[in-house]
């Protein structure tokens, strides 16, 4: 008889209802056992650090009222005496000269021995709290400043009061620029390093102490240690690009550097991890006088006392965070990788919390033990210490680069969270998380806000801004103190003004540090003291009338009131849209978005006209009109632009989708062109030598989040450029140049010499009018800190003085793809580098130039090697081409191949420009058996579009030695 079908589905349905309540069943079954065994399981939730020679405290959950053991991780493993025994809380006794370790329990109760799992602990250092600062961490006891955030919480809080002490401010000059916070021992000595390579010791009265050379940047803070009575010196650690962690004595009596040298810790290079090894976090002080100090080969690196290795935290990126410390010795930073990670004192992991965003702050530990840190995707969190979990977040408009500072109250219990964003605003929070107030600067602030007490015990918060001011503001309700214009009177260094370094509070001022290279002390309330004082403004700056407006920024970056009346003939012009009302700056954009923008969103027009390439940065604010070419000179311009504005959108990290149209815009601008002082283009060339410049201290101010990227790695470019051809003028008094370059390295001898082991070779081909030029370079790839960039362009212009220093308003522009550059891309959109989402990051800024010295070697013909010939072979059948230029040295001469950079430029004949290829990657050297240059090869990719003609140029370190036409 055949089954009834319904009856075979009823039966189906029976049996998939059984199963599944049978699932319930189980997953109730499971839960409910989780619940049981999670209230019968033994958890160390805290162990407090102890002085040495104290009883462990072992904090915890399902102890039990029975008396278990407390287990020492030791091979094998060792039981601790229990003093004390409840459900919550053991007290045990270790053994004598134990510092730190591992502990378990194991409970004994009726349900048998159950185990915890293991938990660090730490000593604390002999000695603390000290006094009279009561720091809970060996530093310098009496060290007004003794690290980045002053203490082991990170609070940015001193407690020295804001007496005028009739002093005056004064400036030390270092070679480039200071993006770090100077320490201040008890002499009131000052410490810091620059990206001239240097560490300074600077006197209270701003004169040089003693300085020391490391081999490259220096863009951290230091940390002064304890002082040891017995050996009479304390020692203070600072870390370098070069790799290096240096631990100096500081004292009286101490001679030279080689005295002062305690060790040094070099960290590894990782070669197919990371790109470089430079220490860029700032150095922390544990409890137990560990120091800690992140790196950009991805490790974050614990260091014994002795410079020994304690232990390594391999992260997936770049560590700039300085470590806080809970009250367990706990460790918490954020790291480029985008994570803010909580690792035990033995370098386990606790627990990462990512965000979208790169995190180049330190976090700042609350009375409660809360963490607070910003991250590049432009919020604000508060983090549980033990979890991780967010307990909120704040938003801002832009990326947050700098650290907290953090009230309190009477108690010292956590009352306030202050910090900045490259919004331009300062914020105060609640511990809440709901905003206080903000003060708005109007300029990107990178720089870390401290708190200090004025002279009736009321908060003053100090933080420098990328104008150049330096705020002190009224902690309780936000508003000027007073503020001091750091900017350097001399025209060169007035563009570098950002003050992206933190301020010191020191016992009679504050210091700062700035993009200029200069340290800047500033009495304390020096503005309220002394009538008219100069540099002081006592009036908010926030006086802009409401309004939308369009503002001409400088190359380097700084808005200006008014568009300038005077441009030079190869000036770009860049313009912000802001919006103010109620004297705070909107979040407004032009159309920033791969589709759906209107014909009319954006529009510019030049009368009389000329031809120009127009494009937008990445956060829609700032406009880029890049002429093609020279702006002439003695003529009278008007830009018109025009176009929409836009508000809203949805945040993603730091970069904003859509958005609403707000409003339109249409401004118009009236400027005339500079006449040159000079009428020939002053770099020269003739058979025996040409006139060679040292090009140096590159800015990238746009996009905003460019200088909290790289500001220092850009200021560490040396490069020297030489002239390979430079053709007479046309009829419109325009010439053709052709230039060469290759990085520099300094020589304490010798100054600026080609550095063999360069990133950095190059072709600049473009046009000179007068002393005016725009150069440029094509499709190719150029390192930035090891990062191998691919540029779509690479321009710079300028206009360069018979003295060979490029005038004020020198211009850098670069393109590219922001999804091309390798390991970074999707992280750069995301962090809002790129505009219409994912497309183009553009960079502006500019630099300066000095005079390659006429008797060095490198910008002349060598007498000891020559020419010999050239071998030009053809790529066929997809395969790459290539060409090979051979020497022969001159009877007795050597020219050693470790000592020098040999090149070959291939150029377009007809057109007198480069063709764009990647030549750094592309040419190799070969020495004889001597070691002296033998030849030199090209590479032709197989996809190289080479010209009908070639004329290729045979180049010994910055000098032409050959030119030879090529038959393809």
């Amino acid at each position: 008889m055949p089954t009834n079908p319904i009856s075979r589905l009823n039966q189906k349905q029976k049996i998939i209802g059984a199963l599944f309540s049978l699932f319930l069943l189980l997953m109730l079954a499971w839960w409910m056992g989780t619940l049981v065994l999670d209230s019968i399981t033994p958890g160390i939730t805290h162990i407090p650090i102890v002085p040495e020679g104290k009883d462990l405290v072992i904090q915890g959950k399902n102890l039990g009222d029975r008396v278990g053991r407390v287990y020492l991780l030791t091979q094998p493993p060792s039981t601790l005496d229990v003093i004390t025994w409840s459900n919550s809380e053991i007290s045990a006794r270790l053994p004598q000269g134990v510092k730190s370790g591992t502990v378990w329990v194991s409970t004994n109760s009726p349900l048998g021995l159950r185990n915890s799992s293991p938990h660090d602990f730490i000593i604390q250092a002999a000695g603390l709290p000290s006094s009279p600062y009561g720091y809970q961490v060996p530093v310098e006891a009496d060290s007004p400043w003794p690290t980045f955030r002053r203490d082991q919480r990170n609070s940015g809080r001193s407690p020295i009061s804001a007496v005028y002490h009739n002093d005056q401010p004064w400036v030390f000059q270092t070679g480039k620029g200071i993006f770090n916070t100077p320490v201040i021992d008890n002499k009131g000595v000052i410490y810091v390093g620059s990206a001239d390579h240097y560490f300074y010791a600077i006197n209270p009265d701003g004169s040089l102490n003693w300085k020391y050379e490391t081999g490259e940047i220096i863009d951290s803070a230091a940390a002064i240690g304890q002082f040891d009575s017995q050996k009479g010196y304390a020692p203070i650690t600072f870390i370098s690009g070069d790799g290096f962690m240096y631990t100096f004595k500081i004292g009286d009596g101490i001679k030279n550097s080689a005295d002062r040298l305690i060790w040094k810790y070099e960290a590894e290079l990782r070669p197919g991890i990371s790109f470089n090894r430079w220490f860029e976090g700032n150095v922390a002080v544990g409890q137990d006088g560990t120091l800690y100090a992140g790196n950009t080969n991805f490790n974050y690196y614990a260091i014994h006392p002795d410079g020994s290795l304690k232990w390594v935290y391999s992260t997936t990126s770049n560590n700039w965070s300085q470590s806080a410390f809970g009250d367990d010795g706990s460790i918490y930073w954020g790291s480029v990788d985008t994570y803010i990670r909580g690792v035990s004192p033995s370098g386990n992991e606790l627990w990462k919390d990512r965000t979208l965003g790169f995190v180049a702050a330190s976090a700042a530990v609350g009375s409660d033990n809360t963490l607070y840190i910003g991250s590049f995707d432009s919020k604000f969190y508060a983090i549980d210490p033990v979890s991780g979990g967010i307990r909120w977040s704040f938003p801002t408009n832009d990326h947050i680069y700098s650290s907290a500072a953090l009230g309190e109250d009477s108690n010292g219990k956590t009352n306030a969270v202050y910090f900045a964003s490259a919004d331009g605003n300062i914020y105060a929070l609640r511990p809440d998380g709901t905003l206080a107030w903000r003060y708005d600067t109007g300029d990107a602030v990178r720089s870390s806000p401290v708190l200090g007490r004025s002279e009736d015990g009321k908060d003053i918060l100090y933080v420098g801004s990328g104008n150049g001011f330096l705020y002190a503001i009224n902690a309780a309700d936000g508003s000027l103190r007073w503020r001091y214009d750091t900017t350097p009177s001399d025209s060169e260094l007035a563009d570098r003004n950002d003050l992206n370094g933190s301020p010191a509070l020191g016992q009679t001022g504050i210091y700062i540090g700035g993009e200029h290279g200069q340290l800047v002390y500033v009495p304390y309330d020096y503005c309220l003291k002394v009538k008219n004082a100069p540099r002081c403004d006592l009036q908010a700056n926030n006086n802009q009338p409401d309004g939308l407006g369009l503002s001409f920024v400088s190359p380097g970056g700084n808005t200006l009131p008014a568009f300038p009346q005077t441009l030079d003939p190869a000036s770009m012009i860049t313009l912000k849209l802001g919006l103010r009302l109620n004297n705070q700056s909107q979040n407004v954009f032009v159309c920033n978005s791969p589709i759906g923008c209107p014909s009319d969103a954006l529009g510019v027009k030049l009368d009389p006209p000329l031809p120009f390439d127009l494009q937008h940065s990445a956060d829609g604010k700032y406009i880029y009109i890049r002429p093609l070419t020279f702006l002439n000179p003695g003529s009278a311009y008007q830009l018109t632009v025009t176009g929409k504005y836009y508000s809203g959108g949805f945040r993603f990290g730091n970069m904003t989708l859509g958005g609403t149209e707000t409003g339109q815009f249409s401004k118009q601008f009236a400027f005339k062109v500079s006449t040159p002082e000079i009428s020939v283009f002053p770099l020269k060339k003739d058979d025996q030598q040409s006139t060679a410049i040292e090009w140096k201290r590159l800015a990238a101010p746009l996009p905003p989040m460019m200088p909290s990227l790289n500001q220092i790695g850009f200021d560490y470019l040396e490069w020297i450029i030489a002239p390979i051809e430079i053709t007479q003028p046309d009829s419109n008094g325009v010439g053709k140049i052709l230039l060469w370059a290759v990085g520099g390295i300094k020589d304490s001898q010798k100054g600026l010499v080609v550095n063999p082991k360069t990133e950095f070779i190059l072709p600049l081909s473009g046009n000179y009018r007068q002393n005016s030029f725009i150069v440029t370079n094509q499709n190719f790839n150029m390192p930035i800190t090891g990062i191998p960039i691919p540029f779509n362009l690479f321009e710079l212009r300028g206009k360069l003085g018979d003295d060979l220093i490029v005038k004020p308003g020198a211009a850098v522009y670069a393109d590219t793809d922001a999804l091309s550059i390798p390991q970074f891309g999707p992280y750069l959109v995301v962090a809002g580098l790129a505009n219409n989402w994912y497309q183009k990051m553009l960079v502006s800024g500019t630099f300066i130039t000095r005079p390659f010295p006429p008797e060095a070697a490198a910008s002349k013909r060598p007498a000891a090697i020559q020419f010999d010939q050239i071998r030009y072979l053809p790529g066929q059948n997809g395969q790459n081409g290539t060409v090979t230029a051979t020497f022969k040295l001159s009877q007795g001469s050597s020219y050693p191949l470790n000592q020098h950079i040999a090149s070959i430029l291939i150029t377009d004949a007809d057109a007198g420009t480069a063709v764009n290829l990647d030549y750094r990657l592309n040419l190799s050297s070969q020495a004889d058996a001597n070691g002296n240059l033998a030849s030199v090869t090209l590479n032709l990719p197989a996809a190289t579009r080479l010209p009908a003609r070639i004329k290729a140029y045979v180049i010994l370190d910055v000098f032409p030695i050959s030119q030879q036409m090529i038959t393809k």
